[in-house]
């Protein structure tokens, strides 16, 4: 079990972004963690399973500057990371990308799409927003509905009360920071204030930056972007036990990038700029009733809207223009093409929780149960034309090389789709009198409907529809179940077992992707056939919570059936076809280990290791996805007067030579060394440094270089993170 718990929290579900600086695991050791991504507050060894909490005082101190960053010291638990397409998606004992469902306040962000070169992730996040992350390592469908088949990554806004305590009503504060590494610079303010019943927290960020550096031969794309981050939180308190909340989330970032990597023989120019902007609005109501049906009820309502566009110009080589009857043409001709492709969600979500306890004959029954509806609406327009530079002429009929067919712009490669996922959930949490022993079952119905909505334009060489491959709608549901179980031996030990299912149905791309390149005689096909994914994760582990430490392992295997893969599915005349399938049985199993030590009132230790193997057992072969045993350590200091202080950490990776093939990339083992720390000059002012990668190792992180050859080299060079690189920020109270 890998529970870094590098910042223990209160009690209390605020965590304050200010506080005295000292490094939380000093006082009282290890102090209790309260999670909810359970649905109900429990502390970290009153869970029956595996949840790591990440706290703003944690976020904070280690410097984080974007989601990379924010698992960055979680072995067992990466992000992908792309040139264009920025941090997509995080991953979890060797299960990524759309198997992770990730939530911000109660509504899922938005899926990841890849096509090619053109990437859209879930990097629409500024980390200074961020109160609390939860990490449920393993499915997690019973409580969080489909597509949390590989775990779920809870994020929770900061709120008013974070800043504001009984004597103060009011609060303001500056923060910048900069880091080398991408030549970034940070500028933000937080102002709260509470007046009565009512209160407001206004908090905004500036980001710019460069692309990151890269230690060894490797070059990425010359960048320069900004990202604007707003968060609006007021609530009001109605009357006791009544509480309204009102959000608005906002992130816009725009990136240029100079497309180096595209110039050759047929482009002499290439620029991108990529845009993107997230808007989320919600309205949240607690009520804590006391009633007979529940002790206390939250309902939430959130709209969220993502738009992505990729635009890229370019001075090249076209073969659009070619008059059969002029050879001189058959060169081609200097030509401006610009090309826009776009990935837009909009998503509207409404949940129901509701939390009750009851005693029935010595046995204490903490019931959890509620339902959501989302609704969910994908488009992925695109458009490409050239203009011939000495003649002016248009065309947005491209031809990638001499008398290629051409592909007809604008068009989709995938329908409009409309998604709308229902779920209802009942979990009962026993514990029996004083036995030490808790059972906790849980069962969820979801239901999925995929409405896809084809149009003249999806496909632009009208070739798909005559391969015999149908865009088809889906409509169908499952359902999921859980059994967890605890057991206390006495005050410091105790055990865990956990039964999870998860249900992950086929979305909008893996089922109807519809695209065909006359040119190079490729196609990707939908699938009307294609199943839903399942999963099933059995997790046995043992804590310890000794005088001043915290222990604790975990065993684990999750199996994944119809686990669903692009694969290669025949030829029709000259086009080889590609289409996704479901593979009978994928399996992952691992072990995972934490330990947390307060050594004296000035001294403290944390150790993590994770450690997962996955096969493919279909074709019997290694999963490529599962990161190498990994391991981090640190060691802490905080003065006795609370003014300054440090870690140094160490993480070391093992090798990865356990791949799918004989022609894929493999990786040596490495180890890092990271300093970070603070000084305070007073209580209201704060100054934080760190210093990454201490001894300049090059390395790759497996997750950015698992599905490439090992010809690759450019881009295995590509990959390497940046060399030694320093921080430094500074955060004024006034």
């Amino acid at each position: 079990m890998a529970l870094v718990l590098a910042a223990p929290a209160t009690a209390q579900e605020s965590a304050p972004e200010v506080n005295n600086g000292v490094n939380p695991a000093v006082d009282n050791a290890v102090e209790e963690l309260i999670v909810t991504a359970t649905r109900l507050p429990r502390t970290i060894e009153n869970i029956a399973g595996t949840v790591s909490l990440i706290t703003a005082e944690q976020i904070e101190r280690e410097m984080t500057e974007d989601l990379d960053d924010l698992v960055r010291f979680q072995p067992g638990v990466s992000i992908s990371t792309a040139s264009r397409g920025g941090n997509e998606g995080f991953s979890i004992r060797g299960m990524g990308g759309n198997r992770v469902l990730t939530v911000i306040d109660g509504i899922r962000s938005n899926d990841i799409f890849e096509a090619g070169p053109a990437t859209y992730g879930r990097d629409s996040i500024d980390t200074d927003n961020i109160k609390r992350v939860e990490l449920i390592r393993g499915p997690a469908s019973v409580l969080y509905g489909a597509d949390a088949i590989g775990g779920a990554v809870i994020l929770t806004s900061k709120e008013p009360r974070d800043y504001l305590e009984a004597d103060r009503n009011t609060h303001f504060s500056l923060r910048a920071s900069t880091a080398d590494a991408d030549e970034q610079s940070r500028a933000g303010f937080t102002a709260a204030f509470q007046s009565g019943d009512t209160g407001l927290l206004a908090q905004y960020t500036r980001r710019e930056y460069a692309e990151q550096e890269v230690n060894g031969p490797g070059a990425l794309n010359p960048q320069d972007g900004s990202s604007d981050s707003l968060l609006l939180q007021l609530f009001w308190d109605l009357a006791p036990g009544h509480r309204l909340q009102l959000s608005v989330d906002n992130f816009v970032e725009e990136t240029a990038t100079e497309l180096a990597s595209d110039l050759g023989r047929t482009v002499s120019e290439s620029m991108g700029l990529d845009d993107t902007e997230r808007l989320r609005t919600g309205i949240r109501y607690q009520w804590q009733a006391g009633l007979a049906l529940f002790d206390d009820l939250e309902i939430s309502l959130n709209r969220q809207d993502t738009d992505a566009s990729q635009f890229t110009a370019q001075t090249r080589t076209s073969y659009s223009f070619l008059n059969p009857r002029d050879p001189r043409t058959y060169g081609g001709t200097n030509a401006a093409r610009e090309t826009t492709f776009e990935f837009n969600q909009q998503t509207t979500a409404t949940n129901l929780n509701l939390r009750k306890t009851v005693e029935m004959n010595s046995i204490t029954h903490s019931f959890a149960y509620g339902g959501n509806f989302e609704q969910t609406d994908t488009r992925r327009p695109r458009n490409r034309c050239e203009e011939d530079l000495s003649s002016g002429r248009k065309t947005c009929a491209i031809s990638e090389y001499p008398f290629a067919p051409p592909e007809v712009f604008p068009n989709k490669t995938i329908p409009d789709t409309s998604t709308d996922r229902s779920g209802f959930y009942l979990q009962d949490e026993m514990a029996f009198g004083n036995s030490g022993f808790t059972l906790i079952p849980g069962a969820r119905y979801d239901r999925y409907q995929m409405d896809a909505m084809p149009d003249p334009m999806l496909d632009g060489t009208g070739q798909v529809s005559g391969y015999g491959f149908p865009v088809e709608s889906i409509d169908e549901g499952a359902v999921s179940l859980s059994l967890g179980a605890l057991y206390d031996f006495n005050d410091t030990w105790s055990m865990f077992g956990q039964y999870a299912e998860g249900y992950r149905p086929p979305n909008f791309a893996e089922a109807n992707q519809s695209f065909v390149n006359l040119g190079f005689q490729y196609a990707t096909v939908p699938n009307p056939n294609l199943e839903a994914e399942n999963s099933k994760g059995l997790e046995l582990g043992l804590r310890a919570n000794l005088d001043g430490a915290f222990l604790s392992a975990a065993v684990y295997r999750n199996r994944y059936d119809n686990f669903i893969e692009n694969s290669f599915a025949g030829v029709r005349g000259p086009i080889s076809l590609f289409q996704n399938r479901n593979i009978d049985e994928v399996e992952i199993s691992g072990a995972e280990f934490n330990a947390q030590f307060a050594l004296n009132e000035q001294w403290q230790a944390r150790a993590a290791l994770a450690y997962a193997r996955g096969d493919n057992q279909t074709d019997s072969a290694p999963l490529d996805s599962v990161e190498p045993l990994t391991a981090v350590a640190g060691l802490g200091y905080d003065a006795a007067s609370g003014r300054w202080g440090g870690e140094l950490l160490l993480t070391a990776v093992g090798e990865k030579d356990r791949v799918s093939a004989p022609d894929r990339v493999t990786a040596d083992a490495y180890s890092i060394v990271d300093l970070i720390g603070y000084f305070e000059f007073s209580d209201a002012a704060r100054l934080r440094f760190g210093v990454f990668n201490l001894f300049d190792e090059t390395y790759a992180r497996w997750i950015n270089i698992s599905s490439l050859s090992a010809d690759s080299i450019s881009a295995i060079e590509n990959a390497q993170q940046p060399g030694t690189n320093f921080r430094i920020g500074l955060q004024i109270e006034i």
